[in-house]
């Protein structure tokens, strides 16, 4: 026997007899999980130098471990957290192999572990949030110097671009005889 995979929520152990297992919900798996959320092959289980690793076979509700969803094959230590479509599991074992590795595997398991760190929205759009803002320096605003009207320099030259074409002459109607009278009716001071 090279281990045993247990539900973490109760129920009997599962012997892992061969160095590559299928799970899934078809009765020829080597492990069959009767669920309707598990995929008809949805993982395998390989024992390789001395330690567990699962592989998800493109199912359906996915696989992970630690509840970080698995892209490709990764390795199950003792104290980690199998989950297949949210069922899970522990595999218990004892990893053989080279010290280094171990260690090595230990080390990636802190990393991936302080990349699951929750953050605040807040955070997570760059803007500082309570906390942060105590922890930080606070800076001097910005000044901006700028000129009163009086100091300040104008170019009183309009560019072409914003020019209004001027209007094109025509002889003058009645029209515009009587649109003109009204203008000076409006313009006269009362």
């Amino acid at each position: 026997m090279l281990g045993t995979l247990n539900p973490s929520g109760g129920g009997d152990p599962i012997p892992l007899m061969k160095r590559e297992i299928v799970i899934g919900r078809r009765p020829s798996c080597d492990i069959s999980l009767d669920f309707e959320n598990i995929s008809g092959k949805h993982c395998t289980l390989r024992f390789m130098n001395g330690v567990w690793s699962v592989r998800d076979l493109g199912s359906t509700n996915g696989t992970t471990v630690n509840g970080s969803r698995l892209s490709s094959e990764q390795s199950v230590m003792p104290d980690e957290e199998l989950g297949i479509a949210g069922h899970l599991f522990t595999i218990e074992y004892e990893p053989a192999g080279p010290e280094a590795f171990l260690s090595s595997h230990k080390q990636i398991d802190e990393e991936v572990v302080v990349e699951r760190e929750r953050h605040s929205l807040m955070d997570l759009a760059g803007l500082d949030t309570d906390s942060a803002q105590a922890a930080r320096p606070k800076k001097a605003p910005k000044v901006i110097e700028r000129l009163s009207a009086d100091e300040a320099e104008f170019d009183d030259t309009v560019p072409e671009h914003f020019k209004k074409p001027p209007k094109p002459k025509s002889a003058p109607t009645n029209d515009d005889d009587f649109f003109n009278l009204i203008e000076d009716e409006v313009k006269k001071p009362s």
